[in-house]
């Protein structure tokens, strides 16, 4: 082997050590930076050969690629439980909120304002021409439907918000996917086997991360190591660098809450598309949940309003006639949601209509049918009471609650566990990189000693000559 084929095999040496020195203290900066990669090294022969007589044999060492150590498929079951667990937050928090608004723990709630309701009417039965009795009977009247409205409006509202939370994310996943073709862009400029493409990949992982947050998709991995994201019905998200971006239309069929639709094909509703994340999650307590809270509030709010107004309509007032509505609904007869119910304004403005007598004599027993109301069997198919009906239903809501935030227990413990898998393959360890340090110093300066034996063989070699 002459003295230059030496020079160059010691020089390729120090090049490739130095190298790889400078990507364990690139691993070294970078321990505690969230979401990234371990990167090593590949050394690899070098393609020379050298001819000494009849023999040959490769030269030398050269740094093949700087890789990153990641596991793919580990990395899809995070992002998998990361969609589950968007979905499960956005509906533990929207149901936790309904939870609170239910609460009868503290006193006050629709429970014990009906039960107040039914004791208002059994004194009014005792003292049916008694002022205050019947002024007693209308303020517990309206308090039942103070909260009926309160109740009713309040589950709206948590629509209306959930609404704009479903639009606000539709502007979060338009930012990602851009970030997403922008970097593809960026990686197409790369050439592969450089170890340039390093950074961007682990910011797009974060990125289809975020996204798995938001919604469930589909990726592919292309040749020339960009990705193509797919929602589930195989429509695209990115295709190389370009993008297709969702928007909402508002749907005047549904209170003209808003469907998610791509900008440029707005009338194809994507609603019933996404099958996980945090928008699966919002249009389920926008669309489902919510719904039929309310429903089952307003179906509470129409008997009560029906079996007091039949009872008081058989009964007459302080004038001998025949009562009227108790309850009434203040938009139209036909609907009779929760947060339209009412004291009827002529009862309001006039204690003497109220029908507490069961004939034109003034008796109580009217009132006292009214009063025993809390003991009826009226709801779910003649089974169960308006108050039992009432307290089912908090429970209802409780019970749903407690199974959203178990969920979201499992999958944020999961997450946990996941991550700290990710971080074993994937994260710095400060003490495998001093070791790799070590390794690689040690093989830097036996690389110089290879160098100085080069140059003592080439002085020789001069000294010959001469």
């Amino acid at each position: 082997m002459s003295g230059i084929s030496l020079f160059n095999i010691a020089r390729d040496s120090l090049l490739s050590h130095q190298t790889a020195i400078n990507v364990t203290g690139t691993n070294v900066a970078n321990v505690h930076t969230e979401g990234y990669t371990r990167q090593t090294a590949l050394f690899r022969p070098s393609k020379a050969v050298i001819h000494e007589g009849a023999v040959q044999y490769q030269s030398g060492v050269y740094i093949d690629d700087i890789v990153r150590t990641y596991d793919r498929f580990l990395e899809a079951q995070i992002n998998d439980n990361i969609n589950s667990l968007g979905y499960s937050e956005s509906r533990k928090e929207s149901l936790e909120r309904i939870e609170i608004m239910f609460n009868e723990t503290g006193g006050g709630g629709l429970d014990e304002l009906l039960t107040k309701f039914w004791n208002a009417w059994d004194d009014c039965a005792t003292n049916p021409a008694g002022s205050a009795e019947r002024i007693a009977v209308v303020s517990a009247g309206e308090s039942v439907t103070s909260m009926f409205r309160s109740y009713g409006e309040n589950l709206f509202s948590i629509r209306q918000d959930t609404n704009g939370e479903i639009a606000d994310s539709v502007h979060s996943i338009n930012g990602i996917i851009r970030d997403i073709a922008d970097i593809n862009e960026k990686i197409i400029r790369i050439l592969p086997g450089t170890g340039g493409r390093n950074d961007l990949l682990d910011t797009r992982e974060q990125l289809l991360s975020d996204l798995s947050e938001m919604v469930d998709f589909n990726v592919v991995e292309n040749e020339n190591g960009t990705v193509t994201v797919f929602l589930a019905n195989g429509m695209p998200l990115v295709e190389d660098q370009q993008v297709s971006e969702l928007d909402v239309v508002a749907n005047e069929e549904n209170n003209a809450f808003y469907n998610v639709v791509f900008a440029n094909d707005t009338d194809r509703v994507l609603n019933d598309v996404f099958n996980g994340g945090r928008m699966k999650g919002l249009l389920e307590i926008r669309d489902t949940d919510v719904p039929a809270y309310m429903e089952r509030l307003d179906t509470l709010a129409a008997a009560v309003a029906d079996e007091v107004n039949v009872r008081h309509q058989a009964g007459y007032d302080m004038y001998g006639n025949v009562g009227g509505d108790f309850f009434t609904f203040n938009i139209t007869p036909e609907v009779t949601e929760a947060r339209y119910i009412a004291v009827n304004d002529d009862i309001l403005n006039d204690i003497n209509m109220i029908a507490a007598s069961e004939t034109i004599d003034g008796d109580g027993n009217n009132a006292a049918t009214i009063g025993s109301l809390r003991y009826e069997l009226v709801m779910n198919g003649n089974t169960t009471t308006l108050n039992g009906y009432f307290g089912s239903f908090v429970a209802e809501i409780g019970q749903d609650s407690a199974d959203m935030i178990r969920a979201y227990d499992y999958r944020f413990t999961l997450k946990s566990q996941l991550t700290n898998k990710r971080e074993q393959i994937s994260g710095v360890s400060i003490d495998e990189e001093m070791i790799n340090l070590m390794k690689y110093q040690m093989g830097y300066q036996a690389a110089a000693k290879l160098g100085s034996a080069a140059e003592e063989m080439s002085d020789i070699l001069m000294t010959l000559v001469q």
